[in-house]
């Protein structure tokens, strides 16, 4: 899961690096302020994750157009996931351009606010009931479970996606400083990372062989989800470029912002065929990991690019900007956190067998308890947390 908070964080820059941080700063997206309707997206994309699960426990995902569209609502995760590789890569720009450096320590900082506490609250409320064994409880709270056979945690096995989340944090500073050091044109910025997204999907391919355990790799490290990262920190260097064509050509694109959702349901639906791999835990071949990176990045970017580039006007967007949606957003971490947890105790409390069903109880109660969690979870855990760790990092 990744979440949109556009904290940036101090490594300091070579003298050379320095010398002029203002100019053209190829990665500085201005007006995050005025990107509230991004936070709907992040409810969206939490929507889609939670539908998924309802499709895979019931067990409707194997049943018709419907349960297809349900399974492939993981695209969720590859939203998330270029939401935070925009806001993160745009806000260490403004932080460049501002001192000449990123703050590493308080960067760094931030992001185990945000995302460890809550995660473990939640962790251990799932841990006490299943009791999984030592290492088990060691590989999550690490969050080094993808890397170690048999580790993930019955009842929080979505928190994978945090695992490569973290990975993205550790190395973000750094590639954002290779970039910066060596250049401060945008244009060769973004083909950059262009090609680092080809060579994440070769990176998928190549995960598909590696093992762990009877396990695979392939989905859930972060070599084989760096497209779903460079696309949204592609879409924050051209943001922040105007005279860039790509700027000009995503601009007019934005203007048909039904277009775009077109694109981007056309991009969904053929996900949802064997191109994108199984809607099961069947094993996935590389090239439909890499297959499902490239859909996914089409379905994300039609469902950004009016929000970053557009007028703001559209339907689409205000929908998006309205006050429920921004708060189901803001909340959404809760709800990636909580959601399978209380889906797996309907089904202890009730008795229904997994895969046959159980869909209304999921939606009637495991939904709204959900929520209600994720706003406690927000209230009271981590919005607390992250105002402290701001205070004192800024």
């Amino acid at each position: 899961m990744a979440e949109a908070d556009p904290t940036g964080g101090t490594l300091p820059a070579s003298r050379a690096a320095t010398s002029a941080p203002s100019t053209n700063p190829p990665s500085v997206s201005p007006d995050l302020q005025r990107l509230g309707p991004l936070d709907g997206l992040r409810a969206v994309a939490a929507g889609l994750v939670v539908l998924t699960h309802v499709g895979f426990l019931t067990g409707a995902v194997s049943f018709g157009v419907v349960g297809r569209l349900l399974g492939r609502g993981d695209l969720g995760v590859s939203i998330f996931f270029a939401l935070s590789g925009f806001l993160l890569y745009a806000a260490m720009g403004r932080e460049w351009a501002r001192s000449g450096r990123v703050d590493l320590p308080g960067y760094y900082a931030r992001r185990a606010v945000r995302v460890l506490p809550a995660f473990w609250v939640g962790l251990l409320v799932v841990g006490v009931a299943v009791r999984p064994p030592a290492r088990v409880w060691l590989a999550n709270a690490s969050l080094t479970q993808i890397y170690l056979p048999d580790a993930l945690l019955d009842g929080y096995t979505q928190t994978w996606s945090l695992a490569t989340e973290v990975a993205f944090y550790l190395v973000l500073p750094f590639a954002f400083l290779a970039l910066r050091r060596r250049t401060a044109r945008p244009s060769v910025v973004l083909r950059v990372l262009a090609a680092s997204w080809v060579l994440g999907l070769a990176a998928a391919v190549v995960s598909g062989l590696v093992q762990i355990g009877g396990d695979s790799l392939a989905g859930r490290w972060l070599p084989a989800h760096w497209p779903e990262f460079a696309l949204g920190m592609a879409l924050s260097v051209v943001r922040a470029a105007p005279a860039l064509r790509a700027h000009r050509v995503l601009r007019d694109l934005a203007a048909y912002p039904g277009t775009c959702l077109a694109l981007a349901c056309g991009a969904y639906l053929l996900a949802t065929t064997t191109v994108a791999g199984p809607l099961t835990l069947g094993p996935v071949a590389g090239i439909q990991l890499a297959g499902k990176g490239v859909l996914g990045s089409v379905v994300t970017a039609g469902l950004m690019v009016p929000l970053l580039f557009g007028g703001g006007s559209d339907a689409f967007s205000r929908a998006l900007g309205s006050a429920p949606a921004r708060y189901l957003g803001r909340i959404s971490y809760g709800v990636f956190l909580w959601h399978l947890p209380v889906f797996e105790a309907i089904y202890a409390v009730t008795g229904i067998n997994y895969f046959t069903g159980g869909a209304l109880a999921l939606l009637a109660v495991g939904v709204p308890v959900t929520l209600g969690l994720a706003a406690l979870s927000e209230r009271l855990v981590e919005r607390p947390l992250m105002d402290r760790v701001h205070a004192r990092t800024r």
